[in-house]
């Protein structure tokens, strides 16, 4: 009875073992209007390309401004993983003629551009204390000046985790996000 148990328990461990490493499967729309995909060392595309949002927000009591944004994806299993991402500047006149953002070059109180996949279990914050030797530049082909507008944008380049120094790493991906209503 013991040793059915015990088969049992290990069928349903690996059962579960396997189902979530599945869930890690993004399964592609084939949306090129709303999108957000990366890849990490050169390894396999993350595309979250059911929906992709971003709004402005104008943080009035503070001395910076962000223009965040959200994508989701689709995987077979049902579940429904997103990304965060955000644009951090002082004033949005700024925002709207800058082309280049550099992640991980900080003004002083502004990180620039930053998104995490926590599904993955990629956390790409840049920190103040473990910068990579180049920053992982952003570059914005079109701005997102009205709602409605999209902003596309490329980045690539070199990371270290903020939470963690030893991950390290190459990044590349690119976006084009609708502009909802402002925040």
């Amino acid at each position: 009875m013991n040793s059915i148990l015990k088969s049992i328990s290990l069928a349903v461990i690996l059962l579960l073992i396997y189902n979530c490493s599945n869930d890690d499967a993004l399964t592609s729309t084939g949306n090129t209007d709303e999108y957000f995909k990366y890849t990490v060392n050169n390894g396999v595309e993350r595309v979250f390309d059911s929906q992709a949002k971003g709004w402005f927000t104008s943080n009035t009591n503070s001395v910076y401004q962000k223009f965040f944004f959200r994508a989701g994806a689709e995987t077979a299993s049902g579940s429904s993983p997103i990304i965060d991402g955000s644009f951090t500047f002082q004033d949005f006149s700024t925002f709207t003629s800058t082309t280049n953002f550099g992640w991980g070059v900080s003004d002083g109180v502004t990180s620039n551009f930053y998104f995490t996949d926590i599904f993955a279990g990629n956390m790409f914050i840049s920190s103040t204390t473990n910068l990579p030797s180049t920053p992982i530049m952003c570059t914005v082909t079109a701005h997102p000046v009205i709602v409605g507008d999209y902003i596309e944008f490329t980045f690539s380049g070199d990371y270290i985790d903020a939470l963690d120094p030893t991950i390290q790493g190459y990044v590349e991906g690119e976006g084009r996000v609708l502009r909802e209503m402002d925040q």
